[in-house]
């Protein structure tokens, strides 16, 4: 790629939760197919998500070159990140776009903040796999049916007291607001 590009075509890496559609009836596998990455469809697969970031279980790749996105990302992170997520994020690409092509409800997520996700990286790798926070974003493609939200603040805060969940909380959180939940 030519340091002076800062736009080029990903391909994407697809993955296969359960929860995916199964075979062509999947986007993400279509998707999939339909780039130059030797990508073939089985029938009797689940394909939950087509990745274009840069994580390494699912790595996207420039379409023009074959190279691994966050190899080009590192080989030129003030031009295509920028120094704030240089400095921030660890010059690690803050934000993973996928297509989601869903069969069945998704298990619930928490995401932690940039802070929280750090530190149950930093203590438990296995389980907690990326030290970033995970932001999340939806745009439908298509007919959609989400659950969203939660109670309110004062009926959830207690359930941070139990102990078994007390780990989870930043150290010296003595009252529940948006903020302290993030």
């Amino acid at each position: 790629m030519s340091s002076q590009s800062s736009v080029f075509q990903l391909s994407g890496t697809c993955n296969n939760y359960d929860w995916g559609k199964k075979g062509r009836d999947s986007l993400a596998a279509r998707l999939c197919e339909n780039t130059p990455n030797g990508f073939t469809t089985k029938y009797d697969k689940a394909y939950s998500e087509m990745w274009f970031g840069d994580y390494p279980d699912f790595p996207a790749r420039v379409l023009e070159t074959g190279e691994l996105l966050k190899d080009v990302l590192d080989k030129n992170k003030e031009q295509l990140l920028g120094q704030k997520v240089i400095t921030e994020l660890d010059g690690q690409l803050p934000y993973l776009p996928k297509i989601l092509s869903i069969a069945k409800a998704l298990p619930l997520q928490i995401h932690p903040n940039k802070s929280l996700a750090s530190k149950l990286h930093e203590q438990d790798p296995e389980n907690f796999t990326d030290a970033n926070h995970k932001p999340e974003i939806a745009v439908a493609l298509g007919p959609f049916e989400v659950f969203a939200g939660f109670k309110p603040l004062y009926q959830i805060s207690p359930v941070f007291n139990i102990p078994a969940l007390r780990d989870l909380i930043p150290d010296g959180t003595t009252r529940w607001t948006d903020e302290t939940l993030r």
